[in-house]
């Protein structure tokens, strides 16, 4: 038979031995689709398999997987976080250089340096000009 279509002996009876493609379960779908919603669609697997052990529904990680795929269901990823200026008085999003590579002040006290270990992050020195 393998030879009359042209295909390996073994990939025709591993064809054969294959195991059908379970469809997703409806119960299953409709649960993740209305948690989803409720989160605003912000939940991802984590939580909503997390929902899914609370309500003891007979599901595993896979089935959560697979039914979130076929459904189209993913979490909001979150944004890279960008410092706020520390100096409000100008329009910038991240405070400016102050000392500028001059580390030689002209007043007392008004520049000040830490400096750490960068093995360990032990505090090394500590500089106040």
């Amino acid at each position: 038979m393998a030879r009359v279509l042209g295909v390996s002996r073994s990939g025709y009876y591993k064809y054969l031995n294959r195991h059908k493609d379970r469809s997703v379960a409806p119960e299953l779908t409709n649960f993740l689709q209305e948690k989803w919603l409720k989160s605003r669609k912000n939940y991802g697997f984590k939580r909503l398999f997390q929902e899914v052990k609370k309500s003891n529904l007979p599901y595993g990680a896979r089935k959560v997987r697979k039914a979130m795929k076929h459904c189209k269901i993913s979490g909001k990823q979150r944004k890279q976080f960008r410092p706020l200026t520390t100096n409000s008085k100008h329009g910038g999003r991240i405070a400016p250089d102050l000392v500028q590579r001059k580390f030689h002040p002209n007043e007392q006290n008004r520049i000040g340096c830490l400096m750490l270990h960068s093995f360990g992050l032990r505090l090394v020195g500590v500089i106040s000009v």
